[in-house]
């Protein structure tokens, strides 16, 4: 029996290959997380500048309005479908060269023809994904940017509970107390920003807020278990093309309903500067979803959106930078900032808490603690 034991037990050499193996992917995975953040962060700036470039959504605004058939929140609401087609479309183009350059066409092809296996949890993550990207511009536009962001924060506390009830990923005592914590900060977040905001439809800024955490959370969860059947670059091509067929639904029936969507659309791609803002907002959003799908299978997914989470900061950084406090956070008087800045804090301290946790069980890519299990 000694024997025997000696003969299967590990070489030290071999331990120690894979202690250090383990190593290098998770420093790789909480690189790309930071990446991720990044490439957020500055998402943000073309989001917004497009907002006031006159020849698209203020045309289009204008142009829903000239119908009168629809009052001024549902014409807001129209810009933001028409924002959220644009961003589908421009990322799926890009991510689709990206895949033909890395030479994975083949590859996606046999992904989204295994409907059953991967592609359907795509479909959820699309579906998601275009609920809280849609929700990140009604949040901006009837409250502000950094609202925005900072509520798009939650989705690590939706995404770490999602994990452990669906993903089945082992949460320690301490990524207990952060989601204790994120969920103060929520407290600050929306509580502070009902009482120190003025808004047109506060209601609606507050649900696009909810929707940004809510959905980004549910999508980090699909996407984490369709990484049990593909690779992260077709997957995220995958989930951007099923995003781009619902809005393209979407707008089909705003069209048919006498929204001038799709003949403002072409106008504004024929415009150069306009163009050149949307294909900004296309590469600084397809490598943000490239790094965050990549860190997934390296550090897990809640671990993955709680590094992912520091986008928020970079956003009001590069917002304030460029657009100034007053159009970053809806103000610069107490009532604006500390909600927004306060709430900031808490949830990147909880979220702090989550990527630093015990990394037990992250050895192999396909493991069970990583990517969750039957």
């Amino acid at each position: 029996m000694t024997d025997s034991t000696a003969e299967i037990a590990m070489p030290p050499e071999l331990d120690e290959f894979i202690k250090a193996n383990h190593k290098k992917k998770f420093q790789f995975g909480i690189i790309a997380a930071l990446l991720c953040a990044i490439y957020w962060g500055v998402w943000y700036v073309p989001g917004y500048a497009i907002w006031v470039m006159p020849d698209f959504l203020p045309q289009l605004e204008f142009n829903i309005a000239e119908t009168g058939k629809f009052d001024s929140d549902s014409t807001t609401l129209m810009c933001c479908v028409a924002l959220c087609l644009v961003n589908a479309i421009i990322d799926t183009l890009i991510l689709f060269i990206w895949n033909g350059a890395l030479g994975k066409i083949g590859e996606l092809k046999r992904t989204f023809v295994e409907f059953k296996a991967a592609n359907i949890y795509f479909v959820y993550a699309g579906i998601c994904g275009a609920g809280a990207v849609s929700g990140t511009y009604i949040a901006a536009q009837y409250l502000s940017p950094g609202f925005a962001a900072v509520a798009g924060v939650l989705y690590a506390l939706v995404g770490t509970v999602m994990s452990v009830l669906y993903l089945h990923q082992k949460v320690t005592k301490r990524g207990y107390i952060a989601i204790i914590i994120m969920m103060a900060g929520a407290f600050v977040l929306f509580s502070g920003t009902m009482f120190g905001s003025e808004s047109s439809n506060m209601a609606l800024g507050i649900l696009g807020g909810a929707m940004c955490a809510i959905c980004w959370g549910l999508e980090g969860t699909f996407a984490g278990k369709a990484l049990d059947y593909c690779e992260p670059d077709c997957g995220i091509q995958l989930r951007f093309f099923w995003e781009t067929v619902l809005w393209v639904i979407v707008c089909i029936v705003l069209w048919a309903a006498g929204a001038p969507i799709f003949s403002t659309m072409v106008a504004a791609f024929t415009t150069p500067s306009i163009l050149l803002v949307i294909i900004l907002l296309g590469f600084s959003f397809a490598w943000c979803y490239v790094t965050w799908y990549k860190s997934f299978p390296f550090i897990g997914v809640a671990r993955g959106q709680a590094v992912g989470s520091l986008y928020a900061a970079c956003g009001i950084i590069f917002m304030v930078i460029f657009f100034g406090v007053d159009n970053a956070i809806g103000g610069s008087d107490m009532g604006h900032v500390l909600p927004v800045i306060g709430g900031l804090i808490i949830c990147l301290f909880g979220s702090y808490l989550i990527a630093t946790e015990d990394a037990e069980g992250l050895v192999s890519l396909k493991d069970d603690s990583v990517m969750g299990g039957e």
